[in-house]
């Protein structure tokens, strides 16, 4: 489910890893995993026979380290460095004209002002946490937090928007979830995880550092943390757990809870639930879709009077870790030294990189526009839609040999793939921010300013239908690409465009092996286990035969057991249910480039085996890769290449490889879906 970040979500860091101690993280069958370069300090000469993916990428694996700030470097890395150089461009050139390139501009001095930062200290949230003190009943507090004017970057127990309505994708329904937990997962309040273990040491590295500041003992911040976590004890048992929520099954699961005003309202008898929405602006919403219907009555639990005193703990110890990103320099510091627990990471990122990424998760959409008023992109626009175009229909040459389909699902998919939107490097029609102005603001007046404006942006749209032409992303300067399964689009923006994924100079066979491949992978994901459950407008309905989605399903559970069966290092296995939708995609998208290849005479099949798998290099801490293996639908790195391209004779043949390499897979045990 794709959700709407108003502001300090974007900022932070998803995963927490495991607690210290001695770890092993060599081993890896039938692959050792190479994103750990110690793994790969005892190979001396890699063969692709053996190893496909530390064969390709041995040198480049060896020679980079990961850098000051971040947790990972790869590929995508390397494109978003280049990225990074234009943006900074587009922020530091005051002739660049436009409200856009003014208000982006705003934002990045405002980030970069540690003076004025500096020197408001901790005071912006000094007092917000004397008004939560002055709070002397339950009814206070339900004026208070009902409030939408006082609880800027205060949590409220609920979150409220709009998203797309998957039962039909032309309407926005309003939506109730819950809050993020301190320890990231439900799951750690029933068994505490070394994840978990090592979530509570970086809250706790935070919390002691941040409330000692505002007059607290170490103890009385422990203390506090504590509390907060007894809270989210009583919560967390009625939140699906990450597990739960990954499963490409979980949208069929949450198009059940559609509620109408009176129902949802119901649902709690204590939080003043009804007044919270309306005060929010969504009183007048036909319906609701409630994340977690069982949510509600734990807050009800918990909001009494008796429990006046730790609810408005709760509420400070989350306060100020919402606030700390956006005061001064130590406040900063102190949050990216509890990233650095959580993620492995060490160090931070020079602050011009740092404001520059502020900026593009903060203002995506003024931003991209400044960023197109400067670099001409029609050209590239033209030249990925033909190529996407191509490939579609490629792709369905290769639906209408798939002989397990029956006709009936076949022209129904292949009505799908023809209906495909193509999202190519930017839209005509924009979000209108017109209405923004950040100059003259502080910093955290730019926050608050830019929030306020999203979240009108998003309750404007209550009980309304969806601009399909607005297309549905957060930024085109993130590199990434991806399929929008509610509006049946492939997005290929321009923040992938560069090495080694699309450059000037490749040839062909680089072209289909790079962004050919991630072109082919995101349409791939109108038929991954989740795609499928949606039709070619975007909505969730049933376009299958039973017999052909249970072979589906059948295909499914094969290539699920066989990442099962993957180590990534001692005591971590592959989580082949989370990962089977992005595997689905990864080896679909090569079987078509493949198809095109045989159309290409003289074809290079080496260059194009060692193009795609340059694309999937990188290297990355060990907690975070633990992290993903849990958390993230994507494989490892080196499973991406080596899995990947097991499954063709091709690969097979170029490289002769033999029954007993470990990249050999038998016919009769590949995984392919598509």
């Amino acid at each position: 489910m794709k959700k709407v970040l108003f502001v300090t979500a974007a900022l932070l860091f998803a995963g927490i890893l495991f607690a210290d101690g001695e770890k092993n993280y060599g081993g890896g069958k039938p692959w050792v995993n190479s994103a750990n370069k110690e793994n790969i300090t005892g190979i001396l000469h890699p063969s692709p026979k053996d190893d496909f993916h530390v064969y390709v990428n041995y040198d480049w694996l060896q020679k980079n380290e990961i850098p000051e700030g971040k947790s990972n470097y790869s590929s995508f890395r390397e494109v978003e460095n280049e990225v990074q150089q234009n943006i900074y461009e587009v922020l530091t050139d005051t002739k660049t004209p436009g409200l856009d390139a003014e208000n982006v501009r705003s934002l990045y001095n405002d980030v970069l002002d540690w003076n004025s930062r500096n020197s408001l200290g901790m005071k912006p949230v000094e007092s917000v946490i004397d008004e939560i003190k002055s709070i002397k009943t339950i009814d206070e507090l339900s004026d208070f937090i009902t409030n939408p004017q006082k609880t800027f970057l205060i949590p409220t127990f609920f979150n409220l928007w709009n998203i797309t309505k998957f039962s039909d994708s032309s309407s926005y329904i309003s939506i109730v979830d819950f809050e993020g937990l301190i320890l990231g997962d439900s799951a750690e309040y029933k068994k505490r995880t070394e994840i978990g273990e090592r979530y509570y040491n970086a809250a706790l590295y935070k919390a002691k550092a941040l409330l000692t500041r505002l007059d607290y003992s170490e103890t009385d911040a422990e203390q506090m943390l504590n509390t907060v976590l007894k809270i989210e004890a009583v919560l967390a048992p009625k939140i699906y757990t990450n597990a739960e929520m990954n499963s490409p099954d979980f949208i069929k699961t949450l198009n059940k809870n559609v509620y109408t005003p009176e129902k949802t309202f119901k649902l709690s008898s204590k939080f003043p639930l009804k007044r919270f929405i309306e005060n929010e602006g969504y009183g007048n919403a036909k319906e609701f879709l409630i994340v977690a219907p069982k949510y509600f009555s734990a807050v009800d639990k918990i909001y009494r009077q008796e429990n006046l005193e730790d609810i408005k703990t709760f509420l400070i110890v989350k306060t100020v870790n919402n606030y700390a990103w956006y005061l001064d320099r130590e406040a900063y510091d102190i949050s990216k030294n509890a990233e650095n627990i959580v993620s492995g990471s060490s160090g931070k990122l020079p602050d011009q990189k740092m404001a520059v990424e502020t900026v593009r998760i903060m203002l995506n959409t003024p931003l991209n526009r400044a960023y197109l008023s400067r670099f001409d992109l029609s050209e590239l626009k033209t030249k990925i839609t033909e190529m996407c175009k191509q490939i579609i229909a490629t792709y369905r040459d290769m639906l209408n040999e798939e002989d397990w389909l029956s006709e009936q699902t076949r022209q129904k998919a292949l009505e799908k793939l023809d209906s495909i939107k193509i999202h190519s490097i930017y839209p005509e029609k924009w979000i209108d921010y017109s209405g923004l102005k950040l100059k003259g603001l502080s910093y955290l007046e730019c926050i608050r300013a830019i929030d306020s404006y999203n979240r009108e942006i998003v309750r404007s749209r209550t009980n309304g239908k969806v601009d399909k032409e607005i297309w549905d992303t957060d930024s085109l300067l993130v590199a990434n690409a991806f399929y929008q399964f509610t509006e049946n689009s492939i997005n290929i923006i321009p923040g992938l465009i560069g090495k080694p994924f699309y450059y000037k100079e490749m040839s062909q066979e680089a072209l289909l092996g790079g962004i050919g491949s991630v072109i082919a992978h995101e349409i791939s994901h109108a038929f991954d286990t989740q795609g499928a459950q949606f039709d070619k407008n975007g909505s969730l309905t049933n376009w299958w035969t039973k017999e052909d989605y249970n072979a589906f399903k059948k295909r499914a559970s094969k290539l699920i057991s066989y990442y099962n069966g993957i180590t990534i290092w001692e005591g971590l296995q592959c989580q082949g249910e989370l990962v089977q939708t992005e595997a689905i995609a990864d080896m679909a998208g090569v079987k078509t480039m493949l198809r095109i290849a045989k159309t290409i005479p003289d074809f290079n099949y080496k260059e194009f085996f060692e193009s795609h798998a340059i694309i999937w290099r990188e290297i990355i801490t060990p907690e975070t890769d633990m992290y993903f293996a849990y958390n993230d639908p994507h494989p490892q790195s080196h499973l991406r290449t080596n899995v990947t391209l097991q499954q063709f004779d091709e690969f097979i043949v170029t490289y002769d490889i033999k029954p007993g390499d470990n990249m050999y897979l038998a016919p009769g045990d590949r995984i392919l879906v598509w």
